[in-house]
């Protein structure tokens, strides 16, 4: 375990202490979460509003967790295919820097059985929760956590100028050019105040959380999954390299088959804290 001083890059500020942990050496890289709460907007049922409107409640976590302080890459996927515990996929890119995408919610579950397996230590995918509350970091809940949008491109890949300019998909624009095209590896833009890269845009996210109730009087307050609906859909949170939302996702926008596959769709891992 080692102690990093993070001096003024972005919004992580030299006040910051970042505790990360690395279990083996083909682990992936963690940033440990400190316990607290933050308010929680709730995704519409029906229609897509702006972020900055809408129901939301505090969520309170009395634990600490750790989470990928990157999405789990090509290279630390391939560590688990050769030991056996994970499947060979076909990557949208094949470096070994870039997330392993076109997986499944069940094989991204495999990878961390494997690592917990490995390591003695309870990996598993976040919760709903969890992931917004470390992507976030302190800021806000409006769009991308308020972060300006002439400084996106500082902090994550999304579908931008340089993107348009290459594949003209007639997509929404980030008013900004962050360099990619198409997915980017891990780590090239700044972290946020907890350490975490890529939270805004390159890819989409699996979580543990089942599709339920995103109610007010239903969905947990204590950070923990949704387990309780209906588990054939499962989570997934974050932009990627090809959205650019203007508005809040339909609620329905945050769940997919458990079996599905997408070139923009990957993972990053929690590992609890005793």
């Amino acid at each position: 375990m080692w102690l990093f001083l993070i001096y003024t890059i972005g919004y992580v500020t030299s006040a910051d202490i970042i505790e990360e942990l690395h279990d083996c050496v083909h682990c992936p890289e963690l940033v440990v979460i400190p316990s607290g709460q933050f308010d929680m907007r709730f995704p519409p049922s029906t229609s897509g509003r702006g972020h900055n409107v809408g129901l939301y409640h505090t969520v309170s976590f009395d634990y600490r967790f750790a989470i990928g302080k990157f999405e789990v890459t090509r290279g630390r996927w391939s560590a688990c295919v050769q030991d056996g515990g994970c499947p060979d996929i076909s990557n949208a890119v094949e470096t070994s820097s870039a997330p392993i995408v076109n997986v499944t919610w069940g094989e991204a579950k495999k990878y961390t059985r494997w690592l917990s397996k490995k390591t003695g230590h309870t990996y598993r995918l976040p919760s709903y929760s969890e992931w917004e509350y470390a992507a976030r970091a302190g800021r806000g809940m409006n769009r991308y956590f308020n972060v300006p949008l002439s400084e996106i491109c500082l902090y994550g890949n999304t579908y931008d100028q340089s993107a348009d300019r290459a594949l003209d998909l007639g997509l929404a624009t980030s008013p900004c050019d962050d360099s990619s095209e198409v997915i980017s590896a891990v780590g090239r833009y700044k972290p946020n105040r907890f350490g975490v890269h890529d939270v805004i845009g390159n890819v989409s996210e699996w979580i543990e959380d089942c599709a339920g109730p995103i109610v007010r009087a239903a969905y947990p307050i204590d950070g923990r999954p949704w387990l309780g609906g209906d588990c054939e859909l499962r989570g997934f949170r974050g932009s990627s390299w090809l959205n650019n939302e203007n508005t809040f996702v339909f609620e329905s926008s945050v769940f997919r088959s458990h079996g599905s596959r997408a070139d923009d769709l990957g993972f990053r891992v929690v590992r609890e804290i005793p």
